[in-house]
């Protein structure tokens, strides 16, 4: 492979290397594996299941750092106390082992255009990620500070995830690569059902609960500079987490009212090799993020003991 096909397999043209009938198949598996993982949600006596979602491209193996990233052993040291419990049901994705495409935005132009599952790429490796978002009761995620946001593949993943929020069922025998005749059927169904009051819209994610566990090396910078002369009052991790917090609210996640984030931070004056000693000396940072690990567990099992009815998308009270 050359690096021409290396980027017309990666940016979109997949089309032109799998058959439309190859890929009518593996949407149907898809689609069978999304509505296995409803089932089991929706089952009455099972495990908690918890689903740690790492957005650092950090790893001890494959980056040239050579050690996870502070994100990753915050959360992992969060819910340390839940593992080996018959109680919990615990899954790790590390997102950097999954080349996710970037979503096409299909809903902006029709929400009929979002297909569930995701059916823009049905051989992309989000489509391994989605029944375990369905799956999962909380879903934890970490990330790094990257220009003042989240990482941009934790960024990526929560993107594709429209497709579980209000996204149109595609069933196997409904499927067809997407081209200009689907999308004027896709606008014709939507402009129709819009006039008579009925458009479609499935929270699918409606009832989890979420939280965030955030590093960053400049959070305790007290140096001012006109780029920190911030009109909010709001630090660098303080932004990344309020921006999870309404990005998932809207996907129908809760969140604990007090401790729905936890954070460290290392000496913004020593070199970045000194971090993890700096981490891991102070122990608030541990003690926070099992804290708030906890408090996300017990709103999970709280609002699978007692469900709250699907608000229609008024997005209130998700805390």
């Amino acid at each position: 492979m050359n690096p021409k096909d290396f980027v017309q397999i990666k940016y979109g043209e997949w089309w032109q290397n799998a058959s439309e009938k190859d890929s009518k198949r593996k949407n149907a598996r898809n689609v069978k594996a999304c509505l296995g993982a409803v089932e089991y949600h929706n089952k009455k006596t099972r495990p908690l299941n918890i689903l740690l979602i790492h957005g650092s491209s950090r790893s001890s193996f494959k980056s040239s750092a050579k050690e996870l990233s502070n994100s990753q052993l915050l959360l992992r040291s969060a819910v340390e106390p839940f593992r080996g419990s018959a109680a919990y049901e615990i899954t790790e994705i590390a997102l950097r082992e999954y080349n996710v495409e970037p979503c096409e935005g299909c809903y902006s132009t029709s929400s009929a255009l979002c297909g569930f599952p995701c059916n823009c790429f049905p051989w992309d490796p989000m489509q391994e990620l989605y029944p375990l978002v369905l799956k999962c009761d909380v879903m934890l995620c970490s990330t790094g500070v990257n220009q003042s946001a989240m990482s941009s593949r934790l960024k990526t993943f929560l993107d594709r995830l429209i497709s579980l929020d209000g996204g149109f069922f595609v069933s196997p025998d409904q499927y067809e690569q997407k081209g200009a005749e689907w999308r004027d059927k896709c606008l014709a169904l939507a402009a129709e059902l819009s006039s008579k009051g009925q458009l479609h819209y499935d929270a699918r994610m409606w009832g989890r609960a979420a939280a965030y566990f955030i590093s960053s090396k400049d959070e305790k910078n007290s140096g001012q500079t006109v780029v920190r002369n911030f009109k909010s009052p709001l630090s660098y991790i303080e932004l990344v987490a309020n921006s999870l917090r309404d990005g998932n609210a809207d996907y129908g996640f809760f969140h604990d009212p007090h401790n729905w984030y936890a954070a460290a931070w290392a000496d913004p004056d020593e070199e970045l090799c000194y971090d993890k000693r700096y981490f891991s000396s102070n122990p608030k940072f541990l003690m926070k993020a099992k804290v708030v690990a906890r408090a996300a567990i017990q709103l999970a099992l709280k609002l699978r003991e007692t469900p709250i009815p699907f608000d229609g998308g008024a997005r209130k009270n998700r805390t």
